[in-house]
């Protein structure tokens, strides 16, 4: 039985990710953390948290608030950058966007009175070597819990971070991608800490190269050929924008599950091909580069030194892991109280 925390900033793939992680065979959800990220303020993501474990019938699940805010954080007109690609989308896509990040509704329960980075802490320590925390958004949450409790790196089974970029051009500069640019103080925190990391970048997420790991009309059509629940109903209704805006405006072949493929990392290990570990830095000056993550690989004149925990996800069996994705997600309406 795998044990993990979901540290997540709540757009559209973290809330499939939150099903795929309730629905995926052999893992028990210990938490849901919530970070200021891509959907909006941590008030919203909470309440994006909250309402997807409603509609899977799993409010037992805990769910903490955290960090409001990066530890530095960019220039805020570049901060606001997210901002005005909506207003981008919004011109292009008109009324079809109606579904895309909406405000989440008032939850029909509140968050734990506790802190994400306490309970991050509180998990990891009661059972040592037994908690991996995957951390879709920005590492804030996480790095903040390694500069209060630096034993947790010891602890903890692994660290799965999702961000950079390699081969793959970046979405926010040409080399630095969301997750990382957002909070690059953290996520060196993270790398740097001695704890095993897997990074898993957009090299294999969103790269036509992992096409069938994308969700496509195709698999909506699969989904409403099959069992219907109020989670296979929701993907249906709400995801066929998210296709859309990635196929036309990113030129892909549908909406990449980014968040559900990091998660996947500690369930199916097995469907990934990984370096062996090395030191992963990350750029924080220049704008150009802040946020880049760089792989020291090789051997260069200047030293540069640093933990060599983290192994990077190069490939991805993309029909493997649709194929678990698929089941994942029948499976919880399926358990679903009624």
């Amino acid at each position: 039985m795998e044990r993990i925390i979901l540290d997540v900033d709540g757009a559209g793939d973290d809330i499939l990710a939150i099903l795929f992680a309730l629905g995926a065979p052999g893992v028990k959800l210990e938490g849901v953390t919530a970070v200021t990220g891509a959907a909006g303020s941590v008030e919203q993501v909470t309440r994006v948290v909250l309402n997807t474990l409603t509609l899977a019938g799993r409010d037992d699940v805990p769910v903490a608030a955290g960090a409001w805010r990066p530890i530095v954080g960019n220039d805020p007109r570049d901060m606001e950058a997210p901002v005005h690609f909506e207003k981008r989308l919004r011109a292009r896509f008109g009324d079809r966007l109606t579904g895309f990040n909406p405000p989440a509704p008032e939850p029909i329960r509140q968050a734990m009175d506790r802190h994400a980075v306490d309970f991050i802490i509180d998990t990891i320590r009661t059972s040592p070597g037994e908690i991996s925390v995957v951390a879709t958004g920005p590492q804030t949450n996480v790095a903040l819990a390694l500069r209060q409790a630096p034993d947790i790196a010891m602890l903890v089974k692994q660290f799965v971070v999702l961000g950079g970029c390699f081969h793959t051009p970046g979405n926010i500069t040409p080399v630095s991608e969301y997750n990382i640019w957002a909070d690059p103080e953290a996520a060196r925190v993270v790398l740097r800490s001695g704890a095993p990391v897997i990074l898993v970048p957009l090299d294999i997420c969103e790269d036509n190269r992992v096409a069938p790991s994308m969700l496509t009309r195709d698999d909506l059509a699969d989904f409403a050929a099959g069992p219907r629940g109020p989670v296979v109903d929701h993907v249906i209704d709400t995801f066929p924008i998210y296709i859309d805006i990635w196929r036309e405006f990113f030129e892909l072949v549908g909406f990449p599950l980014d968040d559900a493929i990091a998660l996947t990392t500690v369930i199916r290990p097995d469907l990934f091909t990984m370096t062996k570990p090395h030191f992963v830095d990350v750029a924080l000056s220049e704008r150009l580069v802040r946020g880049q993550t760089v792989v020291h690989r090789g051997r260069q004149i200047l030293d540069f030194k640093g933990p060599v925990t983290t192994r990077v996800c190069e490939d991805l069996d993309g029909r493997g892991f649709m194929a678990l994705f698929k089941a994942a997600l029948r499976a919880v309406d399926k358990g679903r109280p009624q």
